[in-house]
């Protein structure tokens, strides 16, 4: 397995305990970002971490971290120092999963050559 799906593995082990501890869900939230299906989709991460693309293990954790907040189970800074945690346990990776913790980071997917992203109302314009 790769040092990135080590990775995600490890935030996926982490975010399954978090989700665990935690017994005050937002109800009123849909039921993909209920606890028990975020329980679910890091078992699967962690099962398929060998099979599946690196790239659908990263939109898979992001999805979690993201539910995670929703319900506020963990705020930015927690998301940050589970990344750390991760971080530190299984090495570094490439700016392509870090890069969504980064407020100051356009976080653009794909091609990273010098050309300035194309705002939504540009594009429609």
């Amino acid at each position: 397995m790769d040092n990135a799906s080590l990775l995600v593995t490890a935030m996926a082990e982490q975010c399954r305990g978090a989700i665990l501890e935690w017994n005050r869900p937002e109800l009123d939230l849909p039921m993909p970002l209920q606890p028990e299906h975020l329980k679910w989709m890091c078992d699967n991460i962690e099962q398929h971490a060998e099979d599946w693309p690196a790239t659908k293990l990263h939109r898979w954790i992001g999805f979690v971290q993201c539910a995670m907040l929703a319900n506020r189970m963990l705020d930015l800074d927690g998301a940050k120092a589970m990344f750390d945690a991760a971080k530190v346990a299984h090495g570094e990776i490439n700016e392509d999963l870090s890069d969504h913790l980064d407020p100051t980071s356009s976080f653009e997917v794909g091609n990273h050559d010098a050309r300035p992203a194309t705002t939504l109302i540009e594009r429609t314009a």
